[in-house]
């Protein structure tokens, strides 16, 4: 059977819990915690505009906390539109030897871009005499200090428009890609289809006995029939140029006869190679290399008619 419970089982709980809140209650009250500590001087600012400043607003000199805002009051609407607002500040005596009556105020963030509005004072020169109790100060230039949420959220703003535009760019560069993928795919089809149609070609027409057929195979033909030439050009050559020595030949050597021979066959072939291959870069080789055999041949044969007995054999 369970045992029952009673509140006197709870008392030493419950006095721990009021002597933490006592504690507590006594740090706050007697530490003033965010209140100053020690005597302070009553100054007063105007500006055209108090955004964010409220009773317990920081006043800082130089970065440094100095002082509290006590009051934010708006002035008579005759008075200047620029002490349109006036702010009522106590600050700590022990600083007031450092705020002139030249030193600029102004209301701005503390700290970080997001820190809440403070009124800060920049230290005056010793030109301007140190500033006394019910002095007034004027915020400098007029410049309405920015806050920082409005900053912030126009930025985010911006970022916001920056990220939709890359994500449009982006967008538009994978479609683009995907485009130039499809016309590189287009691009391999077709040309596999155009070597595909060639191949079928050239077998059709070098099977078939029609006019390409037989340009296809004289262009072999005249290649090879010029290479023969050449090299039985090249061997009456060195059979001439021996110092008379032509050994297998008879005096009735047909040395002279066969250059005579070559040479029209030279003739005939170089006028067939401009017939079917003249235009061609491959024409123009094999003519020129059977003018040079030609030339070879012909120098030859006229050598042998001023010079008869070289080429006879005794």
């Amino acid at each position: 059977m369970p045992r029952a419970e009673h509140w006197s089982q709870l008392r030493a709980g419950l006095l721990v819990l009021a002597a933490v809140v006592a504690i507590a209650a006594a740090v706050l009250v007697f530490g003033r915690v965010g209140a100053l500590h020690g005597d302070t001087t009553r100054l007063y600012m105007v500006t055209d505009k108090a955004t964010g400043v409220l009773n317990g607003t920081e006043v800082w000199l130089a970065g440094q906390k100095v002082g509290l805002v006590r009051s934010v009051a708006l002035r008579p609407p005759s008075s200047d539109t620029t002490e349109r607002v006036a702010i009522t500040m106590d600050v700590l005596n022990q600083y007031m030897q450092y705020i002139r009556r030249n030193s600029d105020v102004e209301i701005r963030p503390g700290g970080r871009l997001m820190g809440s509005p403070v009124v800060y004072i920049t230290v005056g020169t010793t030109r301007s005499p140190a500033a006394a109790s019910g002095d007034t100060l004027r915020a400098r230039a007029q410049i309405e200090a920015r806050s920082a949420l409005s900053d912030a959220s126009s930025l985010g703003d911006s970022l916001t428009e920056i990220l939709a535009t890359v994500s449009t760019i982006r967008t538009s560069f994978d479609t683009t890609l995907q485009d130039v993928a499809e016309l590189r795919r287009r691009s391999e089809r077709q040309a596999q289809a155009v070597h595909a149609a060639l191949d079928r070609f050239s077998v059709r027409a070098l099977a078939s006995r029609g006019t390409i057929s037989d340009l296809a195979h004289d262009s072999a033909s005249l290649r090879a029939q010029t290479t023969h030439l050449r090299a039985v050009a090249d061997s009456i050559g060195a059979a001439a140029s021996g110092n008379g020595d032509i050994g297998r030949f008879r005096r009735d050597s047909t040395l002279i006869l066969a250059a005579r021979r070559t040479l029209a066959s030279v003739t005939e072939l170089r006028q067939r190679v401009l017939r079917y291959a003249g235009d061609s870069v491959e024409g123009a080789t094999l003519a020129k290399q059977l003018d040079r055999t030609h030339a070879q041949l012909d120098s030859l044969v006229q050598d042998a008619k001023r010079h008869p007995l070289r080429y006879i054999a005794f």
